[in-house]
């Protein structure tokens, strides 16, 4: 299968699985309120700790990167080796970004939450309410989250695999 089909195909499935996830918890916990994990401090600690741990992932491989180029230098697979590794850089610095605007976002909904804005109001012919909304919003960018974070894993565990070749 094509890398880009198949990348594409992940990315609908984490999505939508996040979102049915979210959907599910929203609509039929009636003590969503109660749990801790959609608490603003909780979602918002959470979230940074996910960040330094994937800033630390990246520090970490950027300090070995030189030890890796030693190690491959007169492999016969060089170039492909190097291909890979800069494409998993690629991959670990979006995952980071992504993480990074998930915080964001999460944090622009716990202020947004309670802000009336003139001229507009939220429509009451939604069947979700306002707050559910904004636990729906926590909880599908807490899945993403962890999504990311699981990919930022495996590229850590394929960049040694590669900086292991002999």
């Amino acid at each position: 299968m094509n890398t880009k089909v198949k990348k594409i195909l992940i990315f609908l499935v984490s999505t939508s699985t996040s979102f049915v996830i979210a959907w599910f918890f929203t609509t039929y916990n009636k003590n969503l309120a109660k749990v801790n994990i959609v608490n603003d401090d909780f979602v918002t600690n959470l979230l940074g700790a996910l960040l330094a741990l994937s800033i630390a992932i990246i520090t970490l491989v950027y300090s070995t990167i030189e030890k890796i180029h030693q190690r491959i230098t007169h492999h016969p697979n060089k170039n492909n080796i190097e291909i890979t590794i800069n494409s998993l850089f690629s991959a670990l610095k979006k995952d980071t970004w992504i993480v990074f605007v998930f915080l964001i976002t999460i944090i622009v909904v716990i202020l947004l939450r309670d802000t009336d804005v003139p001229y507009l109001t939220y429509p009451n012919f939604l069947p979700i309410t306002r707050i559910n909304v904004v636990y729906f919003v926590k909880i599908f960018v807490l899945f993403l989250s962890f999504i990311a974070v699981a990919d930022i894993i495996l590229c850590l565990f394929a960049l040694i695999k590669v900086s292991n070749q002999r």
